[in-house]
């Protein structure tokens, strides 16, 4: 089973004005409010609502916390979190998200992204809901060694960014990036991979800069999709609350974001037309003790 959350994308209508997606001709993120796919390799695209009858507009800290452990975390604090996780929800990550289920049943589970030693030489005060899952569950971080190796991905899978600080990194194009994550995706019961640079840009971006942005995503997905042995594992991409896919509005957005699947999970799939972020880890939990 391999993971892909891409932070801050919803699902915008194919408008050119608005939506850097509806700028090109995407292979795998072809999915918007107003149309849902193709995909690829028999893709399927079924809108996720991010707001999970909580008022005001989705954030991060819920959202991933939600996505990751399938507990309604805005219900639980009773508004949407921005930004990092607060104790409640890192205590309800430790106890209760996919990663600490899964190890407890003895599945093997990365994190393929890389860590940077200035993580380890000077922790930051506050860490994402990803970061603050692994470290609940005992998970292995990875490190720039890692990476050299080709076992994990920077979150600019390029390693441009890693390059431009300083780091002494190879320069990977999509193809390359997305060989590395599905072979590691072959070795492990659970990986997953997370892409912020989406939200970044959605917030700071240039209408340009974020078609940019989701035309090189879209590039490494495509490749990440046509590596996957489909008859083996699944393949799940999804997001935490929308963003970038639109550039006329300042901030999040109250879309509903894509939950793009292939392979066996598929069958969960059935008579289903609408999830909710709740949903997505109990099923891949499910798909992965049923292989």
């Amino acid at each position: 089973m391999l993971l892909i959350f891409i932070d801050g994308l919803g699902l915008g209508v194919s408008d050119y004005a608005c939506n850097p997606l509806a700028r090109f001709s995407p292979r795998v993120l072809n999915c918007f409010a107003d149309r849902l796919g193709p995909l690829p390799r028999n893709g399927a695209c079924l809108p996720i609502d991010a707001c999970l009858n909580v008022p005001g507009v989705p954030q991060s800290a819920t959202g991933q916390t939600t996505l990751f452990t399938g507990v309604n975390a805005a219900d639980l604090l009773g508004q949407h979190l921005a930004g990092f996780p607060n104790q409640e929800l890192k205590d309800l990550l430790r106890r209760e998200s996919l990663v600490s289920r899964l190890k407890k049943e003895s599945y093997s589970v990365n994190f393929a992204n890389t860590y940077t030693p200035g993580f380890f030489k000077e922790r930051p005060r506050w860490v994402s809901a990803t970061t603050a899952m692994c470290e609940g569950a005992g998970l292995r971080l990875n490190t720039l060694d890692d990476l050299l190796a080709r076992r994990s991905l920077y979150m600019d899978f390029t390693n441009r960014l890693l390059s431009r600080g300083g780091h002494q990194v190879p320069i990977w194009s999509a193809t390359e990036a997305a060989e590395v994550l599905v072979r590691q995706a072959t070795e492990y019961d659970l990986c997953f991979y997370e892409y912020f640079l989406s939200d970044l840009a959605g917030h700071r971006g240039t209408p340009a800069e974020n078609e940019k942005v989701l035309s090189e995503l879209d590039e490494f997905l495509f490749h990440v999709v046509s590596g996957m042995e489909l008859d083996k594992g699944s393949l799940v991409i999804t997001s935490d609350h929308g963003n970038i896919e639109d550039s006329c509005l300042p901030g999040h957005t109250m879309n509903d974001v894509p939950g793009l699947f292939w392979g066996p999970i598929r069958d969960q799939l059935d008579g289903m037309h609408r999830l909710d972020l709740t949903q997505v880890a109990p099923m891949i939990e499910t798909c992965i003790r049923e292989r």
